[in-house]
């Protein structure tokens, strides 16, 4: 199913821009850096590689993005176009220089890399956390920033909550953002990575995988202990004596307490009367 697009784009942006703002230059490869804020951790050297084949064929039909500062150019958009130039060993590549805030820069390279369906979804979310860190918005203002559903967003934060190893099984691809967000419904960190490890064993589909996190709750369910006997009898003999409910709390060191509930101050003076046998 193709990914919904996501904001206006780093092409729509620049097509939308008088010329003025624009200016289209060609740099020396070696004059550009990465940008500080890229999202995407990793870059596949097999896509690379096509990537270059493919320039060094037809050319690069679309200049990289960047923005000046301190003297230097940094990538906003285009990475992987700037490395395979590299792999090249080109000389200059087109660039598109505008000027950008540094929450600009974080927005535009994340929408610009979903978009790209780039990413992976720890990514994303490791991406839209830095986002939010940066910018000192929250969850509402980052998603109209990148044209995202806040729902969507929210969902992507809570992936950042699961163990690293099934984080990093996301980023490699074994698990996708179906399975992450079926097994974020498992209350411990043992019970994620069980049951990460049987979906990645026997291949299971995300389907699969919420029918296997419900057999694990109704599990835990019937593996945790009733209420002990002999404390529901006590508890009812005092709530029948002071014709109130009461709730009584036992620890097996010995330690305990016993709580009392009551409606209104005339059941308290009440309670009081009998607990200190007052007349």
């Amino acid at each position: 199913m193709k990914r919904k697009v996501l904001g206006k784009g780093i092409a729509a942006i620049i097509a939308n821009e008088p010329l003025g703002k624009n200016k289209l230059v060609d740099l020396d490869v070696d004059s550009i850096h990465p940008n500080p804020f890229q999202p995407r951790k990793t870059f596949q050297k097999n896509a690379l590689q096509q990537l270059a084949d493919s320039m060094k064929e037809d050319g690069i039909i679309q200049p990289v993005v960047v923005y000046k500062r301190d003297g230097k150019y940094f990538l906003v958009v285009g990475e992987r176009r700037w490395r395979a130039a590299q792999l090249l060993k080109w000389e200059k590549i087109p660039a598109v220089v505008r000027e950008f805030s540094d929450n600009d820069v974080m927005a535009k390279a994340l929408v610009e890399n979903i978009q790209r369906e780039d990413l992976n979804a720890i990514e994303i979310a490791e991406g839209i956390e830095a986002l939010m860190a940066q910018s000192g918005e929250g969850q509402q203002e980052t998603a109209e920033k990148l044209g995202m559903n806040r729902a969507t967003l929210a969902n992507f934060l809570r992936l950042l909550k699961l163990p690293v190893p099934v984080k990093d099984a996301i980023v490699l691809g074994k698990l996708d953002q179906g399975h992450a967000r079926a097994l974020l419904a498992l209350k411990s960190e043992g019970e994620i990575l069980s049951a990460a490890a049987q979906v990645m064993r026997k291949g299971l589909s995300v389907r699969q995988t919420e029918m296997l996190v419900n057999k694990f709750e109704a599990g835990g369910k019937k593996s945790r202990p009733g209420p002990d006997p002999d404390i529901v009898k006590m508890e009812n003999r005092l709530t029948h004596s002071l014709a109130a409910k009461v709730k009584l709390v036992y620890a097996r060191t010995g330690k305990g307490k016993v709580e009392i509930f009551f409606n209104s101050l005339d059941e308290f003076d009440r309670l009081y009367a009998i607990l200190c046998k007052e007349k």
